[in-house]
């Protein structure tokens, strides 16, 4: 793969504190394919360590990449096994890169959607509000999205 044995570390599960300081003492975390991590990419995010990610086709295996896009960070998605493979490899030897990278995902953390609390409060209020209005219009049920802008600073 490209890298020694001792640099990838599986990790038990632990309590929530010492899950979070071990995050963020990661270099990067390599999300499962077939069921992201959900609370816990929401975790290694915060922390500020890259994820990378290769969705799948059901909603367990998207969430990270839902995760990554929100953040802005498109380039921790893989689309295939030897891009995922490609991603991890370049984090775990281009020392350059894993800093640039890193100090995206500390950056975007604070000025992107997926963090902020109150905006996505907001939000969902409104579509509530909307829901309620289709509703009370006479309409039947229909799907109602809300498109996320999604913006990818260096």
């Amino acid at each position: 793969m490209g890298l020694p044995q001792n640099r990838i570390i599986f990790s038990p599960v632990a309590p929530k504190e010492e899950h979070v300081r071990r995050g963020q003492l990661a270099d990067v975390c390599l999300d499962t394919p077939l069921c992201n991590g959900h609370t816990t990419g929401m975790d290694v995010l915060w922390a500020g360590t890259p994820m990378v990610t290769m969705p799948g086709e059901t909603l367990a295996s998207r969430v990270a990449a839902s995760q990554l896009t929100c953040l802005g960070c498109l380039e921790l998605i893989a689309k295939n096994r030897q891009e995922y493979e490609d991603i991890a490899v370049k984090l775990g030897t281009d020392l350059e890169y894993l800093k640039k990278i890193r100090g995206k995902v500390w950056k975007q953390r604070i000025s992107s959607p997926l963090f902020n609390t109150k905006q996505y409060t907001m939000e969902l209020e409104r579509l509530y509000l909307q829901m309620w209005e289709h509703y009370a219009a006479g309409n039947k049920p229909d799907h109602m999205i809300k498109p996320v802008e999604v913006t990818e600073s260096a």
